[in-house]
This record gives C-alpha cells, sequence and structure tokens, in this order.
C-alpha cells in the first residue's frame, strides 16, 4: 500500500486495471474465449470487489489475494 501525505496520513491499497487482473489470474491462458468478460462476471456478482477512480474500474490487489483464498481447495486430512 502506498502512503498519502496530507493533513493526515492515509493507505490507499495497490489498484489494478482489468487488463493486469486478467493476466494475474491468466485468464487469458485458460482458454476462455472471452477472458476480461469473466472478469466482469466475477465483479457483477460480487466475487471480486473494485473502485471507480475517472469512470475506470480498478481492482485493489487485496481483492485478488482475498478471492484466491476462497477459492483454494485444501486437501483432507
Amino acid at each position: 500500500m502506498a502512503d498519502v501525505a496530507g493533513d493526515s496520513t492515509i493507505s490507499v491499497p495497490e489498484l489494478l486495471t482489468q487488463e493486469e487482473v486478467v493476466a494475474l489470474l491468466r485468464l487469458d491462458r485458460l482458454g476462455l474465449q472471452e477472458p476480461k468478460e469473466s472478469l466482469r462476471h466475477l465483479r457483477r456478482t460480487g466475487q471480486i470487489g473494485y473502485v471507480k477512480v475517472a469512470g475506470k474500474v480498478l481492482i485493489p490487489r487485496e481483492e485478488i489475494v482475498a478471492y484466491l483464498e476462497r477459492q483454494r481447495v485444501r486437501p483432507h486430512e
């Protein structure tokens, strides 16, 4: 997270573009015809949160980490 100085210090999460998230999740390498549409589906269904800055969709890296953790399949003990 980056720190923004001003009257007070706030933490700003690292924000990724949709293209960066598609590449990070390797959606473009899974044989999907529309990897960006798959990401939109995850956003629309609330599986991955996002923010809009100047009308552009940006996804906090922490949302991707949380999504991946929820998708983890744990071995049976």
